[in-house]
């Protein structure tokens, strides 16, 4: 029996948390013991993936796919979660006039449904898995809802969340009418293409490109960013991208996984107005929650570059660029979340704000600095070297148009990040109080945002141990 289950230890493990999560707060409200069965659960899933990789006995092998890669991008949610979790049970501060015990539990469904997602078989745990993964997002980013703006964030993305879930939904449809299946490996290897199945897949890209917020699908991504509480935008900019594109990754690995010549313009038709579109909307923010938003659109836009190249080097890109993405974005809302409070009003998101931030908060200015290196491309930060994979798939592939396009998109970048770095430096304006100014930062807090930069700089510095690592797991 225990055999039999090993390879959906981590899938498992979280299942049951989330069963005497719901138990727990049941029989007695507690904020510390919720936040601690959550962590205990993340940390014990994320332990047990090893020892998953090992098994050899299929479970559910038609509902599910239990690989070293799809393992392996589950590990990376997992870590994302517990990240996000730590960083919400300080900004989750006592005095939030909502019940603060169903948070860690909308978190917990929110990483179930995204590990399910990533590991599915058929389109069945597909939709499943998204759908569970997005329903509890919609809580997470409404939480507070006695601010106007999480409301408003939350009912945007159930609405669009939504509707991309109806269109997947018309599209798995249309894939079991072409080809009388549900699983993603059969559908990929059906030898013609009839004009059903080319509908279909149309319909499940464009559920695929609202997760993945990219042009066009992007409208909701600044407002939704802005909206919701610091570490649940950090979580819903990484968590949703994560388990696509290891689903994309997955099939495209898949026998019989081709690229027609008509999805690879389109594909690459989106990636380049990606890319622009993000970095020049991004030109002309002043909050830093929605310059990250269209700063991930563009980001999105690099890695679909690296998806193009359809070769070792690129799927490397892609793994190795995800782990960047992550380290960084969560980094990024970590100091917002670090400086805010669900209590107040709104969080410190304005570029204004963090005026003379080096003079107030040097620990804090350093990180957000070093994310911003990170983000731009620039040395010794992780960034850099992620985007030196990405154009090297691209020129090992003869994708000019996308590898020029990533350049001049990634020069532009270079203006609003390093803008956010030079009024942070400059001297902090004569105010009585500011947002955040007297929060005195927490344990957990340190330890957050020390990990995310000695990541940053260690696998800038030293990118071999990193692409070790992951050659390990993805081989």
């Amino acid at each position: 029996m225990i055999a039999t289950i090993q390879p959906a230890a981590p899938l498992l493990i979280l299942a049951l948390t989330v069963t005497i999560l719901l138990a727990a707060i049941a029989i007695k409200r507690s904020f510390a013991g919720s936040v601690a069965i959550t962590a205990l659960g993340l940390i014990a899933a994320v332990a047990s993936i090893p020892w998953a990789m090992h098994g050899n006995s299929p479970f559910m092998a038609s509902l599910f796919s239990f690989t070293p890669d799809s393992l392996g991008f589950a590990g990376l949610t997992l870590l994302a979660a517990l990240v996000t979790l730590v960083l919400a049970a300080d900004y989750l501060a006592p005095g939030i006039p909502v019940p603060r015990e169903e948070y860690p539990l909308l978190l917990l469904l929110s990483t179930l449904g995204a590990v399910a997602l990533i590991t599915s078989a058929s389109f069945i745990t597909l939709f499943l898995g998204m759908e569970t993964m997005s329903l509890a997002m919609i809580g997470m980013i409404a939480y507070p809802r006695f601010r106007p703006g999480a409301e408003e964030a939350g009912l945007k993305y159930l609405v669009l969340s939504g509707m991309s879930s109806a269109i997947v939904l018309f599209g798995i449809g249309l894939v079991e009418l072409a080809t009388g299946h549900l699983q993603l490996a059969t559908a990929v290897a059906t030898g013609t293409v009839s004009p059903i199945l080319l509908a279909a897949l149309a319909l499940i890209g464009v559920g695929a490109g609202f997760k993945l917020a990219v042009v066009p699908f992007h409208i909701w991504v600044p407002d939704v960013y802005a909206g919701a509480p610091a570490p649940t935008a950090g979580f819903v900019a990484v968590i949703p991208k994560i388990a696509v594109l290891a689903v994309i990754v997955r099939v495209m690995a898949m026998p019989g996984a081709t690229l027609s010549p008509a999805t690879v313009t389109a594909i690459s038709s989106v990636a380049i107005l990606s890319m622009l579109i993000g970095n020049l909307l991004a030109l002309m923010q002043e909050n830093i929650k929605r310059i990250m938003g269209y700063s991930s659109i563009a980001h999105l836009g690099y890695v679909l570059v690296a998806l193009l190249a359809a070769s070792a080097i690129g799927r490397a890109g892609v793994v190795f660029y995800l782990v960047t993405y992550t380290i960084t974005v969560i980094g990024a809302f970590a100091v917002i979340g670090v400086l805010s409070r669900a209590a107040a009003a709104r969080d410190l998101d304005q570029v204004a704000e963090f005026q003379g931030l080096f003079w107030e908060r040097p620990f804090l200015a350093t990180i957000m600095t070093l994310v911003l290196l990170s983000l731009a491309g620039i040395p010794p930060a992780i960034g850099f070297i992620a985007k030196m994979y990405i154009m090297a798939a691209g020129v090992n592939a003869d994708l000019r148009i996308l590898t020029g396009t990533l350049v001049v998109s990634s020069i532009i970048g270079l203006f609003y990040y390093l803008r956010i770095i030079l009024v942070m430096s400059q001297k902090p304006l004569e105010r009585a109080a500011i947002p955040g100014g007297t929060l005195a930062i927490p344990m957990t807090g340190w330890l957050a945002m020390s990990a995310v930069g000695a990541l940053i700089v260690g696998f800038g510095i030293d990118p071999e141990s990193l692409i070790a690592m992951l050659k390990l797991v993805f081989g």
